[in-house]
């Protein structure tokens, strides 16, 4: 029928033949029919093309069953693409299908283990009156506005998108100079400018041991006074330092803007990437400062005072301010008071107006704005708490200084519900310029727990405050719920951060425990997106060697994985709320799947917004992600997700030669070689493509 079709249009060179494996798909196909059944292997490896015809299917299933057949088909070459199977567009798509196998014929000497593979999905504009739901329907109406008639029978720029028969982007560069159109005119090409952003480091690991080497796991610091500096920023960010944090607790806002502009002016003279995050305080009950000083030791069996009193004078030896006025009526002797969540324990044991005596039971270190929780008879009393806005008068103040700063993530504590999120993001969304700071939700109350869902729906990530968490929690309790807190951000395709005590111990020795070393290793094994250091690098003695752990101990479990080949099987549910991005969603998932399966060098994404790259991240493949993209602010915001490398690079909607560029600076800088095997996805043209380095 194919090859009737195209001899009777005067188009098909007969010096070769072709097989075409056609599958027509119904829904009680897909039920009754094994895929393994459907597909039968032999005729797909015998075959030139193959193409899946849509009769009454639903745009899931298609997707799910071109997707398939696509896996089956990653040893050969082949076109795949989805088509609906009418009478009136049977003529149209043929000869569609035939200028791809005429681009193929003109280079058959290639061996098909060589050639390029690509999935394409072209969307028409008009509405599907067939499914439940509005959306684009996957009907090719006109193949010449896509593929026009070409005078030449070279190939074409367009087509040279799905097809690279060994020759690699080579062929690419020189490609529009073989086509022309029905008038002779060459096609106008665009040329970008030819310039990579990349973070130096990673530059660095790629060039001198190669893909694999690369860290999955991102690292956040908390900047305090021991790394403030420019030279010590700079120390932390070559030592793998993803985002730097800023902890609205303490220090003035001029002193948090000198931290970022000096961020700023590293990323800018040194070529890194490194994100901000500014920490809000809360209105929970916390501690006031010190009198100035850092930290404060307490000792078992000393007494100290809490007290509501504003000091005017020099406060009192072992005196201590709290921010809530009620704190004093609150309380009753024999409560038990947590400071920090439970690094230091006290007993009331006296109340004298708006003071109140404490004995420490348990002895510890005090830092300035340490959280308190107190329990009685064994149960924590939180009702003031509860009464306490999430977002108090001087925190709106710090967002609206972190807006004006542009900082990448703002993190709110003590996140009660979804409605607090979605209000931020909208106060957000109308103060800032560019309206896209992303807002962090700390799960570190049992409110938090009880509304995990849905506050990280609403949420563009969350971090798991293990400190807090665990003075309102029992402490057995904490690692199951940061299982549960990584799973559900990772089924949500939220970021996660795991945080609090991480390498406590290094605040003050320079090696951690090896508790603290497992601890970190079972992180890095959850596959959560980053891990933070808070006291380790605010204010430790050896924050570099803190950061030098956590990197050390993220290579090595993570190198274990992938020796062990642990691809971790979860059953991730469909997020998707249009069916673009459905298929956005099944082309990464299959693209991290085949990643896996065909052991590929690394994953290229094109994008815009970064959606694709973080579908990528979620699927968790063994290869590194390289995601380009044009924006700076999408670059930097990348930078927390899991495996993500990002680049900033100007390019257009033509992935051909956004390959052909890409490589071209990659292997100029050292960074790539030829012969590595890539798999390369796009937001703009939604597309698989495997294929070597040329």
């Amino acid at each position: 029928m194919l090859l009737e079709v195209f001899a009777v249009s005067g188009l098909v060179p007969l010096d070769r033949s072709y097989r075409v494996l056609q599958f027509t798909l119904n829904s009680s196909q897909l039920k009754n029919i094994s895929l393994d059944t459907l597909y039968n292997q032999t005729y797909i490896d015998t075959s030139d093309l193959c193409c899946v015809g849509r009769h009454k299917l639903s745009p899931s299933l298609v997707v799910s069953a071109t997707l398939s057949l696509f896996s089956c088909c990653v040893n050969q070459y082949h076109i795949i693409t989805i088509y609906q199977t009418t009478t009136t567009q049977t003529h149209n798509y043929y000869l569609f299908l035939f200028q791809l196998l005429l681009v193929e014929s003109s280079s058959s000497s290639s061996s098909s283990s060589a050639m390029a593979q690509s999935l394409n999905f072209f969307l028409s504009t008009s509405p599907s009156p067939d499914f439940t739901h509005s959306h684009s329907k996957p009907l090719f109406h006109n193949p010449n506005r896509f593929f026009p008639k070409f005078k030449s029978t070279k190939r074409s720029s367009s087509l040279l998108l799905s097809l690279n028969n060994g020759q690699g982007l080579s062929a690419l560069t020189t490609a529009a100079d073989y086509v022309s159109d029905n008038n002779g005119n060459k096609p106008t090409t665009t040329i970008l400018q030819s310039s990579i952003d990349v973070d130096a480091v990673t530059e660095a690991e790629l060039k001198e041991n190669g893909f694999r080497s690369t860290r999955r796991t991102k690292l956040i610091c908390t900047i305090g006074p021991a790394t403030c500096g420019f030279d010590q920023l700079e120390a932390l960010a070559v030592g793998g330092m993803n985002v730097a944090r800023i902890n609205m607790c303490h220090g003035t806002r001029e002193w948090h803007k000198s931290v970022i502009e000096k961020v700023r002016r590293l990323n800018e003279d040194k070529g890194f990437a490194v994100a901000i995050m500014m920490d809000t305080e809360g209105s929970e009950i916390h501690m006031g400062d010190l009198g100035g000083a850092s930290s404060a030791k307490a000792e078992d069996g000393e007494v100290w005072t809490f007290s509501v009193r504003a000091y005017e004078t020099l406060r009192p030896e072992r005196c201590i301010t709290v921010n809530y006025d009620g704190f004093a009526e609150d309380v009753k002797v024999g409560d038990e008071l947590l400071v920090d969540g439970g690094m230091v324990r006290f007993e009331v044991i006296e109340k004298i107006g708006p003071d109140v005596k404490c004995l420490c039971t348990d002895p510890g270190l005090l830092l300035p704005r340490a959280n308190l929780t107190f329990w009685r008879d064994g149960s924590l009393v939180r009702e003031r708490n509860a009464m306490l806005p999430t977002i108090s008068s001087k925190d709106w103040l710090d967002i609206d200084f972190g807006i004006a700063e542009g900082v990448d993530f703002i993190a709110v504590s003590f996140v009660k519900s979804a409605e607090v999120i979605n209000h931020l993001k909208s106060y957000i969304k109308a103060r800032s310029r560019d309206g896209d700071i992303a807002v962090i939700s700390k799960i570190e109350s049992i409110d938090s727990l009880k509304n995990l869902e849905e506050i990280i729906q609403a949420s563009d990530g969350a971090m798991v405050a293990r400190g807090d968490l665990g003075a309102q929690i029992p402490l057995e309790q904490v690692p199951l719920a940061q299982q549960k807190i990584v799973e559900v951000c990772r089924e949500l395709n939220k970021p996660v951060i795991v945080a609090s005590q991480l390498l406590e111990s290094m605040i003050e020795y320079p090696t951690p425990t090896r508790a603290e070393v497992a601890d970190v290793s079972e992180a890095v094994r959850q596959r959560a997106d980053a891990l933070m250091l808070s006291g380790e690098s605010a204010m430790g003695q050896f924050p570099h060697k803190a950061l030098t752990v956590l990197r050390s101990v993220s290579l090595r479990i993570e190198k274990w994985w992938r020796e062990e080949k642990r691809h971790q099987v979860i059953d991730l549910p469909d997020i998707a709320s249009s069916f673009s991005d459905c298929i956005s969603e099944e082309i990464c998932n299959s693209a991290a799947k085949m990643a896996n399966n065909l052991e590929v060098d690394a994953l290229f994404v094109y994008t815009k917004n970064g959606h694709m790259a973080s579908l990528l991240s979620r699927s968790r493949p063994d290869c590194p992600i390289f995601a380009f993209t044009t924006d700076t602010l999408v670059r930097r915001r990348l930078n927390l997700q899991w495996g993500l490398i990002p680049f900033r690079l100007d390019f257009s909607d033509d992935m051909e030669t956004n390959l052909n560029k890409t490589f071209s600076l990659l292997k100029a800088r050292g960074m790539i070689k030829s012969g590595d095997l890539v798999i390369a996805v796009s937001d703009m043209l939604q597309s698989i493509q495997v294929m070597n380095v040329p």
